[in-house]
């Protein structure tokens, strides 16, 4: 005796919610683009300014504190000449020159700090505290300070 049996055919797949939800996510996507008009003209001229030429009244002050264990040297100027020394001890007759350095270049505010690598954090913000401002006025002195990384040469 025969058995029969019947073959089955598969399903075909239902395609249809598969390509409504393409078809809903490419109009998300049309709806969700900016459409921006960009447009470049041409030019081999490079767009510039004329600026006003400032003549300064004076050389610009360059104020440079090299800081060592026993010294403290205050140059000025572009090229950084040795203005004066100061012993470690004396940072009392230092602020009075800076004090005079001020009082002659009264707009400038920045210092550069060369510290020698061996001297200790305490003395070095002593010598910081003592550039900052005068007793006598409430104006800071120079109170933005550049550390020069090479340090004392």
């Amino acid at each position: 005796m025969k058995v029969g049996h019947k073959i089955k055919k598969p399903e075909k797949i239902n395609l249809v919610p598969i390509l409504d939800a393409v078809f809903i996510f490419i109009f998300f996507l049309l709806m969700s683009a900016q459409f921006v008009d960009v447009y470049e003209i041409g030019s081999s001229v490079p767009m510039t300014k004329e600026a006003k030429e400032e003549k300064q009244e004076k050389d610009p002050l360059n104020l440079t504190l090299e800081v060592t264990k026993d010294q403290i040297i205050v140059k000025t100027g572009l090229r950084s000449t040795r203005s004066r020394t100061f012993a470690s001890e004396q940072k009392k007759e230092m602020k009075e020159y800076l004090v005079e350095l001020k009082r002659q270049h009264p707009k400038e505010n920045t210092m550069i700090l060369k510290a020698d690598p061996k001297i200790s954090f305490q003395y070095l913000v002593t010598v910081i505290d003592s550039t900052q401002s005068s007793k006598d006025s409430k104006d800071k002195l120079f109170e933005q300070i550049v550390f020069d990384n090479n340090g004392v040469k």
